[in-house]
């Protein structure tokens, strides 16, 4: 897979107006995501409590909450395009092939790919890193509008959201993915599906040029906009009796096939690492 230039400028500007080109660029990431976390938090104490006074049963609730969340991340991401920062795009208006809720697998090119898929897509939880759902100020939002915290009680409470009407998106690789290649996946994701007898719908995540990746903190934003692509490849029928392990592994090579990356022969067996949020 061809990867694009991430600084095409340098050579084109002079140096004093390319690094205070830079510098406004790095400036304005930062301030989104000033912004975003600030967001959250004062969605978290200050919106949902009123949202949450409204009559209604916890599934209709938890919607509620999330619609706002979705919200939020839609603005995040509005501004990140107006600044010419990042943007994210689809050929697809859902990722759900019917009415039934699915488990969405996707390779994990950037610290966006959450929210971008929630602003994107309806009634999508994802799971979320355990510091998350320990932080005294984020637990309140993330358990509120649906997310799942990694741990013990992981997969139950994914069929439970499953349950509830959303369609949960896991990272098999429980982190994001290196520039060009992919980690080992979990088993997770599949056995989720297998148990709560759901489809997988399979996403191929691509950025050009590649931003906001585990090696790419945000003062090394491209000169150009970043533009995530997600789009839906495949569709996995629920089958309560397939086995979870060949199933891993075959979708993994199958994501190595679609995107261009080279066999692995290592694959992670441990079922409850279903995914991580970044």
């Amino acid at each position: 897979m061809a990867v694009a230039p991430l600084y095409p400028y340098k050579e084109l500007l002079p140096a004093p107006i390319y690094w205070l080109y830079r510098g406004v660029r790095t400036i304005g990431v930062a301030l989104c995501f000033a912004g975003f976390w600030s967001g959250v938090v004062m969605l978290a104490w200050l919106w949902l409590p009123i949202v949450l006074l409204w009559p209604g049963t916890r599934v209709e609730k938890m919607h509620r909450a999330h619609r706002s969340m979705r919200h939020g991340f839609w603005f995040f991401h509005w501004w990140m395009r107006v600044l010419r920062l990042y943007c994210t795009t689809s050929p697809v208006k859902a990722v759900r092939p019917g009415n039934t809720p699915v488990v969405l697998v996707a390779n994990h090119p950037t610290l966006c790919d959450v929210t971008s898929m929630v602003a994107l897509f309806p009634d999508v939880v994802s799971v979320a890193r355990p510091s998350f759902g320990a932080n005294p100020l984020l637990s309140r939002a993330v358990r509120l509008t649906g997310l799942v915290p990694t741990g013990i009680h992981m997969i139950r409470e994914c069929q439970e959201r499953l349950a509830m009407g959303f369609d949960v998106l896991v990272f098999p690789e429980g982190t994001r993915s290196p520039i060009g290649g992919l980690h080992p996946f979990h088993r997770g994701a599949f056995e989720l599906a297998a148990r709560a007898n759901v489809p997988i719908v399979l996403l191929k995540l691509t950025c050009v040029p590649s931003a906001l990746s585990k090696r790419l903190p945000i003062w090394r934003i491209a000169d150009r906009m970043a533009v995530l692509t997600i789009e839906p490849f495949a569709t996995i029928e629920p089958n309560p009796a397939a086995d979870s392990r060949t199933l891993c592994r075959e979708i993994e090579q199958r994501y190595r096939d679609v995107l261009g990356y080279p066999a692995s022969a290592d694959v992670a067996d441990a079922p409850q690492a279903v995914g991580d949020a970044q």
